[in-house]
């Protein structure tokens, strides 16, 4: 999302959204993708056609970004971190299970008080 952010901010002050659902999904490859580092820099010397020491950084330099720990705990902190980003914004954190093919709302660890404060 942090990449997407001026999207979202000209979605809100532009186009006038008062909400964001933000949707995670189980079966996330972005999961234990240190484990993956292998398989991507092998896949792009291979289909790709990159030199295995380009592929190699842009594993290295890209991967800590993007790799979270579950699904679950991401939803929660980006939700949190929009929430604090974007106070008068709704943001609904929600899973796709891919398992059975359902859309579920997280429970929040934190709530909103009236001044729009987290606790």
């Amino acid at each position: 999302m942090r990449f997407s952010e001026f999207k979202v901010s000209y979605a809100i002050a532009v186009g006038g959204a008062k909400s964001i659902a933000l949707i995670g999904h189980t079966q996330c490859g972005m999961v234990n993708l240190m484990s993956k580092k292998t398989a991507f820099i092998q896949g792009l010397v291979n289909y790709a056609g990159w030199e295995r020491e380009s592929a190699e950084d842009h594993f290295n330099h890209y991967a800590p970004i993007f790799e979270i720990g579950n699904e679950v705990d991401f939803v929660l902190s980006e939700t949190k971190r929009l929430c604090l980003r974007y106070p008068k914004i709704q943001v609904a954190p929600l899973l796709y299970r891919v398992e059975d093919n359902l859309l579920y709302l997280v429970q929040e660890k934190y709530r909103k008080t009236k001044s729009n404060k987290l606790n």
